[in-house]
């Protein structure tokens, strides 16, 4: 796989980045298994795309992101993923809704200004519920 990943081929570059990130025949590496899926899913593979956004769900090789995991899951989903990333993203949203109770809530904070929260630790970040 190593030659056709170098060369180019989606599909070479989907199953060294398996590889690598379960150390089989190389050593194990999420870091490389990422920057392989991202050469995969760039060129439109949608299983790298898959493997990508696990990636991002799981935080193995990249920062978590359960947004990027979400886009790159649907993304999947559209370029014909059918055997894992719906499982995937329902997972994913059940874990959103676990982790993030207060996700599409409205929350009111009292004694507090805008200069107190500043620099506090937390993010509000729009996961696409409605």
């Amino acid at each position: 796989w190593a030659k056709a990943a170098e060369q180019g081929n989606a599909s070479a570059q989907f199953n060294l980045g398996n590889a690598y990130r379960d150390g089989e025949g190389v050593p194990q590496s999420d870091e490389r298994a990422v920057e392989l899926c991202k050469l995969g899913e760039a060129q439109g593979h949608a299983k790298a795309t898959n493997s990508l956004g696990a990636c991002y769900a799981n935080g193995k090789g990249v920062d978590m992101s359960y947004g990027e995991a979400r886009r790159l899951f649907e993304l999947a989903v559209a370029r014909g993923e059918s055997e894992t990333a719906p499982g995937n993203l329902q997972c994913l949203n059940a874990n959103i809704q676990q982790h993030c109770p207060l996700l599409g809530q409205r929350v009111v904070l009292r004694g507090l200004n805008t200069a107190a929260l500043n620099g506090t630790r937390g993010t509000a970040v729009d996961f696409g519920f409605s």
